[in-house]
């Protein structure tokens, strides 16, 4: 007995204290500040996530103008080079000129020549006509000398067969008669033969004014063809993929740029079918960038496609063929970017979107 109450003595004078169990008080207070510092964020975003429609099947999409030759030649200069940012008007690439500078030349001297005919035919034209005026006169004057002349014929007809005159007398006036009437007829042929000449300048007249008609077209067309020898930037942009270079010989329609329009991007978002009850045209859009994490840019939504996009696509499904399993569609959203262009934070097509649709409650 002695020796159990000694080893009992030691395990109390040597006893260690035992650790205190955690205040269950202490432990609610600290999680009632923490739901209390927290409920305001939890608060927003449940609230957030009620009255806005998101996907994460979104992209930046943008308008791509491909840029072609309209005449053929070598290429002669090459002046941008691939991403480079391009103002509209810039000198892109530039085709040898020679033959259309020769052709422009030619046209000229063409156009020159024309217009020196139609001056030589204008100044015909004025001769001719003097000449038929004086061919007209000619005639009425040569007409009323025969008129006078058979008059007289007939008088002296009468007088002759009266024996008032003799044979010899009478034969005069007859010759004279003939002889004016001659006149008279040289001098109508001699108006048709002016009126001839006149048509004739009149018709050549009519040919130099289409030819210079003619002319002009081929020199505007030459003038056309020189300065489409310099292949410009339709729009401010990128040069998002660069096919020319010097040497290579381009043909119309031969794809030499591909550029990206600057500040005419939107997003194309593919909503599911089910979330679109809410959704209208003008909603304000949360738009957030993968490549930027943490930027919001803001935007609208500006249509619908109408129609989902398996119906639009090469091979549209057939539900009738007996082998039908649901599957949720999804219905394209294009999106109008409202926020300014940010050099920082530039936007590419392609590039993946979140967008948060405000639907409300």
């Amino acid at each position: 007995m002695s020796d159990q109450l000694k080893e009992n003595n030691i395990k109390a004078k040597f006893k260690l204290p035992q650790p205190k169990k955690p205040s269950k008080k202490g432990f609610l207070i600290f999680l009632l500040v923490v739901l209390v510092i927290l409920s305001p964020f939890a608060y927003q975003k449940i609230v957030y996530s009620l009255t806005h429609q998101s996907t994460d099947d979104a992209y930046v999409e943008g308008t791509y103008i491909y840029i072609s030759p309209e005449i053929s030649g070598k290429i002669v200069a090459v002046n941008v080079e691939r991403y480079q940012e391009v103002k509209k008007g810039q000198v892109l690439a530039e085709i040898e000129t020679s033959d259309y500078t020769n052709a422009l030349n030619l046209n000229e001297a063409t156009l020159n020549k024309a217009k020196a005919t139609i001056n030589e035919l204008e100044s015909s034209e004025k001769q001719a006509e003097a000449a038929l005026q004086q061919a007209m006169d000619n005639y009425s004057s040569a007409k009323a000398q025969a008129e006078l002349a058979q008059k007289e014929k007939v008088r002296y007809e009468d007088l002759y067969k009266q024996d008032a005159v003799s044979a010899d007398v009478y034969d005069t006036y007859v010759t004279k008669e003939k002889t004016a009437v001659a006149a008279m007829e040289a001098a109508k042929k001699a108006v048709a033969q002016a009126k001839a000449a006149l048509d004739t300048i009149r018709a050549q007249k009519v040919t130099a004014l289409y030819a210079i008609k003619q002319a002009k077209a081929n020199l505007d067309q030459a003038l056309v063809n020189v300065k489409r020898t310099k292949i410009y930037a339709p729009e401010d942009g990128y040069i998002a993929k660069k096919f020319a270079e010097v040497g290579n010989y381009a043909v119309p329609g031969q794809t030499l740029f591909i550029l990206v329009k600057k500040n005419d991007l939107w997003v194309t978002a593919n909503f599911k079918e089910t979330q679109l009850d809410k959704m209208r045209v003008g909603q304000k859009v949360d738009i957030y960038v993968d490549a930027y994490p943490g930027i919001k840019f803001e935007g609208h939504v500006e249509s619908f496609q109408p129609g989902t996009g398996a119906v639009f696509s090469l091979l549209p499904p057939e539900n009738a063929t007996g082998n039908f399993v649901k599957v949720v569609q999804r219905v394209p959203v294009r999106i109008a970017i409202d926020s300014p262009y940010d050099p920082k934070h530039p936007l590419y097509p392609g590039l993946s979107v979140n967008p948060y649709v405000d639907t409300g409650f």
